[in-house]
């Protein structure tokens, strides 16, 4: 586990309807609406702790993007200290995706005025990142 410094990153987003419970659905949305998905750099935002949360799927703003047209919100993944653990294989065990995130914020002092982030380096590596003070 490593502790990064992050900027603010713009993004474009569609809000889950139940939370990170059904995020797959919010990307497919999401996805949909993109000419490509290449080069995309994508993220999960996660509020509050499931089964009581919010869920983004959010992809970094471009200057080609224009999110009104397609529908979607504009937000931001807040800047700040992240501790950053990576998930090998995630979409072949969505489940630790979540157990990752509850033993990391076991053993770390969390911020929780800021979102949990999903980052999606690619379909089988996912870097997930805690809010730390």
């Amino acid at each position: 586990m490593v502790i990064n410094d992050f900027p603010e990153i713009k993004v474009m987003y569609v809000e889950s309807a139940r939370g990170v419970r059904s995020s797959r659905p919010a990307f497919d949305k999401l996805e949909s609406k993109l000419s490509s998905l290449k080069g995309r750099r994508f993220y999960g935002l996660v509020f509050g702790i499931p089964p009581n949360d919010k869920y983004w799927a959010c992809v970094e703003l471009t200057a080609e993007d224009k999110p009104e047209e397609c529908g979607f919100r504009t937000g931001v993944v807040p800047a700040g200290k992240y501790l950053q653990e990576r998930i090998d294989n995630w979409n072949e065990n969505i489940a630790i995706v979540g157990k990752t995130f509850q033993r990391i914020a076991r053993e770390n002092e969390t911020d929780p005025s800021r979102p949990c982030v999903e980052f999606y380096k690619s379909m089988k590596e996912m870097l997930v990142r805690l809010p730390v003070k």
